[in-house]
This record gives C-alpha cells, structure tokens and sequence, in this order.
C-alpha cells in the first residue's frame, strides 16, 4: 500500500456517523412510519473527544505509527439534529515522513427527513486540499432525489428511493439491534464524499454489557462515563461495511465497528481500511442539554 493510498483511504473515513455518526441503521419498516419525535427522545445529546491510535498495520502499510484525537458533538433541536466532527491526525510512515490531516464535517437533518446540509474540510499539512458544501431537500421523507453541491459549484449526485440521512440511519440500526435483527443492508447519504452514497451493510451482535474482565481500559472507560453523568449501559456491537453505490467491486471502501449504546454514544470505534486499522475509545464525555420545544 502506498503513501497516496495510504492517505486517500483516510480521507474517505466517515466519522460523522459516530454517536448519530455518525455515522448508521436499517430495518424492513418504511421510514414514513416511524415517528421521528418518539425515535429522537432515545439518542443523547452529548460531546466526546475520543483518542485515536493505530490498531494494526500490514508491512504494505508502510505505516509505523498513528494518533490523534477526534472532536464529535451532537444536539437534537425541536425539529432537527445538527452533528459536528472534527479529527487531527498524524500518520507516522516508516520512511521516516510524517503527514498531519485534519477533517472537519458539520451536518443539519431535518426530522421530518426532507432535507439535509453538509458541509466538510479537509486539510494536508496546514494546506486546504477539499471543501464539499451542499443541500438535499425532497417532497417525502425517502422519496428519489437529488444532492446539490454548491462546493464543487453545479456538482450534482442522484439519491435512490429509501436513501437515509445519517441520523435517522442510526436511530433504524439501534431500533433494528432492539428486534433482535442480525443485519441490515440501507443507501446513505451524509455527504462527506463524492463517494456518496453508499450501500452500508451492518451486521448486529446480541447487547452485551462491557467486559467484566477489568482491565486499564475498561477501568479508564468506566471512569470517563461516570465523570460523564452515564451509568454504565449493555452495548451492541456494529460491524459496517462501506460500498458507494457505483462501485462494481465485491470488496468494501472501508469497515467501521462500533459498540453503541442504548443512548446512541459510542464506547468504542475501529476503523479497518484494509492494510491498517485505528481504534478510537472516549476520552471525555459530555452531556448536553435538549432544547426547551
């Protein structure tokens, strides 16, 4: 795996679906069907710096280190839901060279879910090398439609019957895991690519409360959740696989897995993007307050 590469599959990770992230969620009900007030009273607002650090590398890699933290917020308004991520990081490669990235994204949903904004940056090195800015409105909620990008100017992608946006996607995957449902397959859109969408397939693990063996970072997880105002919580496990929609290819662009909670915070985060993989555990935790309707 080259160094090109190396950086251009990072660029594609999608965080933003953590904790709403966030990016994530499927089931055979019609969206239309499921009350987005009643859905959004389970997810908690909240912020969480989570600290990020390499999990695994192949030889190909070319990659002998990685950290860096990840900055993710939440907030469910009266009728939407905004998210924002921010993630520096370094890549240490085994050459000796050392490349900071740092990637921002900002998101608005409706929940009535007839429109979307995103807006996404990503810098190399202190220099800027993507902006992505733009809007989806539709006349029912998964209705065909269309994303219009005003970053790149006239940029225009086609979303397919069903398309979820990111937060309503969680609040399916967490709703799917409570029925006992082992995999979901649905298209997202959340705009952080031009990738998008993407075909997310997720398999489901039965809850499960966190390890009982106690560990130095399941002792520090538990800490950092009651300095938080959580109490601890059983957890489901998320393995996704990334496909965009035009790819032809049998292999995934990227691979996320997640323990979630009831709540919608994630405990925990490893990011596969095939020839090395990061893993993001919570390093502070904040709830925050919902707004007066």
């Amino acid at each position: 795996m080259n160094f090109q590469r190396a950086i251009d599959r990072f660029r594609r990770f999608r965080l933003r679906r953590l904790g709403c992230l966030a990016a994530l969620v499927f089931f055979v009900l019609i969206i239309a069907d499921i009350s987005p007030v009643t859905a959004a009273a389970d997810l908690v607002p909240h912020q969480v710096l989570y600290r990020m650090k390499l999990a695994t590398a192949t030889r190909g890699s070319g990659i002998a280190d990685a950290e860096g933290v990840m900055a993710y917020s939440f907030r469910d308004s009266c009728d939407s839901w905004t998210s924002e991520t921010k993630v520096t990081l370094r890549l240490v490669y085994s050459e000796g060279q050392d490349v900071d990235t740092s990637w921002s994204f900002a998101s608005w949903e409706a929940k009535d879910g007839l429109a979307y904004s995103f807006q996404i940056r990503h810098r190399r090195d202190g220099q800027v090398i993507e902006v992505l800015k733009g809007k989806v409105d539709r006349t029912a909620p998964g209705a065909a439609s269309v994303a219009r990008f005003s970053m790149p100017e006239g940029k225009v992608v086609s979303l397919p019957e069903g398309t979820l946006f990111p937060t309503r996607h969680l609040l399916e995957l967490i709703a799917a895991g409570e029925r006992g449902e082992p995999m979901v397959h649905r298209t997202v859109f959340d705009g952080a690519s031009l990738d998008n969408p993407y075909n997310i397939n997720v398999v489901i693990a039965r809850a499960g409360s966190s390890s009982q063996v106690k560990t130095a970072a399941t002792l520090k997880l538990a800490r950092v959740l009651i300095a938080g105002g959580l109490a601890p919580a059983p957890v489901r496990h998320m393995r996704m696989a990334f496909f965009p929609l035009a790819s032809r290819t049998a292999e995934p662009d990227f691979e996320l897995g997640i323990d979630y909670r009831p709540d919608g915070i994630a405990n925990r985060i490893h990011q596969d993007f095939g020839d090395f993989s990061l893993d993001l555990v919570p390093d502070q935790i904040k709830i925050l307050k919902r707004s007066s309707c």
